[in-house]
């Protein structure tokens, strides 16, 4: 007597295949799902207010800021202590690196121009 084991069908064949697709569609899905629920929960939290200007992070460039933000990058020269022109591509860190103030203080005083700035453009024109 034979004792191999029994060809597989080809139906079981092509179960594996998509019981694997299904898997990692699944995750795929679990995945981008919580990402989209995260940046919901974040940009509630900016709606509210408890998020502002805090989002500054070290990488951003004076260029990039003064867009996202609408402050001129002027402003934000003038309060770095920075030359009026040159180096738009050298990011807020290297800029509070190179006058060797207190990270926290210049990111303080960015935020509050910022934020000075928002509170004039959102005022009623009388």
């Amino acid at each position: 007597m034979d004792d191999s084991p029994l060809p597989a069908s080809p139906r079981s064949a092509r179960r594996w295949p998509a019981m694997l697709a299904m898997a990692v569609g699944a995750l795929l899905i679990a995945f981008f799902g919580l990402r989209a629920w995260n940046q919901l929960q974040f940009e509630a939290r900016v709606d509210r207010g408890e998020v502002q200007v805090e989002t500054l992070r070290g990488w951003m460039t004076l260029p990039y800021i003064a867009r996202t933000y609408g402050v001129p990058e002027s402003e934000l020269r003038r309060i770095l202590g920075a030359p009026a022109t040159g180096d738009g591509q050298r990011s807020l860190r290297d800029w509070i690196d190179a006058t060797g103030r207190d990270p926290a203080t210049v990111r303080r005083a960015i935020e509050a121009r910022i934020l000075a700035r928002r509170a004039t453009a959102s005022q009623p024109v009388p």
